[in-house]
């Protein structure tokens, strides 16, 4: 390597340390500066998600707190698809999709819904047929509406 060194002329070598120098930068660049830059971003980002997502389960509970409490209707009684079906009609909730009961639980998916519907639903339902949601993936969307992908509901015991 040192006899290929002293074999360049002055012009060579300057052009060569340039291209290392270069080539460290944008290494360097490449590298680490913009990894930690990214990583910075979506921490930032999910941390913003995470306060909205705090944000709206504190208001749902607080709207939760503040509802007047349902009479409550023989829990028994009314099967579990039907106080779904129901309760989401009453809330004017549509239902893209709801799955076959097994082990006592229904899988549903309701169409974009505001957070603060969505939460009273849960209540009434909760408060009038003894079900609770086990189970929830809930994305916020845009102007306080949520989109739930997967809802599982069940009796509670």
């Amino acid at each position: 390597m040192s006899a290929w060194w002293s074999g360049l002329t002055r012009r060579e070598r300057l052009l060569v340390t340039a291209a290392c120098v270069l080539a460290g930068v944008l290494g360097l660049s490449m590298f680490v500066v913009r990894p930690l830059t990214q990583w910075r971003a979506d921490a930032a980002s999910n941390a913003d998600r995470a306060r909205d997502s705090y944000e709206m389960v504190l208001s749902a509970a607080a709207l939760a707190g503040r509802s007047a409490a349902p009479a409550p209707a023989p829990q028994g009684t009314v099967p579990l698809r039907q106080a779904i079906t129901v309760s989401a009609a009453d809330a004017d909730i549509q239902l893209i999709r709801i799955g076959a009961e097994t082990n006592g639980q229904i899988e549903t998916q309701p169409d974009m819904v505001s957070g603060d519907r969505l939460f009273q639903w849960f209540a009434v339902l909760e408060g009038n047929y003894g079900v609770t949601v086990s189970f929830a993936d809930i994305n916020s969307g845009a102007d306080g509406a949520v989109n739930a992908q997967v809802l599982v509901f069940e009796r509670s015991q």
